[in-house]
């Protein structure tokens, strides 16, 4: 598994961080991490799929990002004392790499170049909320919803058809907006055969016929 987080290492590098690495195990809708939890890790996303979801302070819940195997999350806490932003909820079972702060800073002490990946980690938030940011300001909603069905299906593909394991709260959600207007952005595909919706999951009939970007 590659890690984009870790392009910046060389092999030795890569190796030491997974050897340094504790891996864990949970089960579909297990909670990795709870908002509010003291930060002391970061996970480093190596099979199965992982949401990220953040209440408001009316107990509202949001789900914010679906991750793949690839991916991490928690890195805020490498770089400085903070709280959990976000809850991490464990979508089908998961298995996920887990660097603490000490074996960090350890292999940072060892291997100048782990300076970049703090440097990584900065530099893909900017972008990530940049992007969010334009699309907000530029981007229709329901165009919002159809780019993150598209990303979200990239991400459960298999072959033609892609199950989504998310409601269409959640995919509301991803895209900054509201349950009624996803369900309207989403009753085309559905009068076309292309989208299905059942409760608790969405499913993409043939990826091919999703609207373009």
């Amino acid at each position: 598994m590659e890690w984009d987080i870790l392009r910046t290492l060389d092999g030795e590098q890569r190796r030491e961080v997974v050897r340094m690495a504790v891996r864990r195990r949970y089960r579909s809708g297990d909670t990795l991490f709870h908002q509010g939890d003291p930060g002391d890790s970061m996970h480093l996303v190596d099979k199965g799929h992982v949401a990220i979801r953040v209440a408001n302070g009316r107990g509202d819940l949001f789900t914010v990002d679906v991750l793949s195997p690839g991916a991490s999350f928690g890195e805020q806490s490498l770089v400085h004392d903070a709280r959990r932003s976000a809850a991490a909820v464990a979508i089908g079972n998961v298995e996920t790499l887990m660097l603490q702060r000490p074996a960090f800073d350890e292999l940072r002490r060892r291997y100048p170049a782990m300076a970049w990946v703090l440097v990584e980690l900065l530099a893909g938030q900017v972008r990530r909320l940049s992007d969010q940011l334009v699309d907000a300001h530029t981007m229709p909603a329901d165009q919002r919803v159809l780019k993150q069905l598209r990303r979200v299906a990239g991400i459960f593909r298999d072959g033609a058809t892609a199950r989504l394991p998310i409601t269409q709260e959640e995919l509301a959600s991803l895209a900054g907006t509201t349950r009624p207007t996803a369900n309207r952005a989403l009753q085309p595909l559905v009068a076309e055969g292309v989208v299905g919706v059942s409760r608790g999951q969405i499913v993409v009939h043939d990826v091919e016929r999703l609207p373009p970007n």
